[in-house]
């Protein structure tokens, strides 16, 4: 097949190809950084091909790699919320679960990656929302991203926190007293500070860190994804039972810093 022959098989610009896309993204990482799917090549002809639970991609990565991020990142909106609370008010507490993590925070990332990928790829599941690279479609794409981050976290407050106090009549958050705030639970600023830290995480850690965590043994990955997020789901869904079931919400400890 000639040049012009396999040009003119290429995939039009307005069709679906998340198959082309994977393929691409596999080959790039490919070299040096294994590929999701396939054997290192280091250990070609020595490791089987992965199967079953070690197999399993969403676009991109693994399944198992992606569970270890949520872990990580509902560690890291503890430690966020636990940051504003000690600002504002002086004080620290379980944000009423056992653990020190938030597991909506881990499902929120999940969400997105899912629904529309990071900021430089910018997609809608499948589905690419800019068919053509410039720099013009690059700049669109991070407002675009952005757009939708801060809608997201704007309105998800608004409905999630006032869902919970319509069922069970607990408050979770407050932010009356913070400039521009629209009912109690969100506020342009706030939702502004969270939008552009996940705006950056996802730009330029979320990448580095995926290849990272796709390079830890399997069965270490099966055995952290299980021995912690078993213990995770399992205290995040107490907290809703006791909430939404019976009204009880409580900090299991607090401390005052100032």
């Amino acid at each position: 097949m000639s040049i012009e022959d396999k040009k003119n098989t290429a995939p039009l610009d307005g069709e679906k190809n998340c198959s082309v896309e994977e393929e691409a993204a596999a080959v790039q990482q490919g070299t040096g950084e294994g590929n999701a799917g396939s054997v290192p090549a280091s250990a070609e002809g020595t490791q089987k091909p992965r199967r079953g639970i070690f197999a399993v991609k969403i676009f991109r990565y693994r399944l198992l790699p992606l569970l270890l991020l949520c872990i990580i990142m509902s560690f890291v909106g503890f430690v966020v919320e636990n940051l504003f609370r000690l600002f504002r008010d002086g004080v620290i507490n379980s944000r009423r679960q056992i653990l020190p993590f938030l597991f909506a925070y881990g499902i929120a990332v999940f969400a997105m990656y899912v629904l529309i990928g990071t900021p430089k790829e910018m997609r809608f599941f499948c589905w690419r929302i800019f068919k053509k690279e410039s720099k013009l479609s690059a700049t669109a794409k991070h407002i675009c991203y952005f757009l939708i981050l801060f809608a997201f976290i704007f309105f998800g407050e608004i409905l999630f926190g006032t869902f919970v106090e319509w069922v069970s009549g607990v408050v979770l958050w407050d932010y009356t007293g913070i400039p521009l705030t629209f009912t109690k639970y969100t506020s342009v600023p706030t939702a502004l500070g969270l939008s552009v830290g996940v705006m950056l995480f996802m730009r330029f850690i979320f990448e580095p860190l995926m290849k990272k965590l796709e390079k830890i043994p399997d069965k270490v990955l099966l055995g952290l994804d299980i021995g912690l997020g078993v213990p995770i789901f399992l205290d995040w869904l107490l907290m809703l039972i006791m909430m939404l079931g019976f009204g009880i919400s409580k900090n299991w400890w607090s401390i005052q810093i100032w």
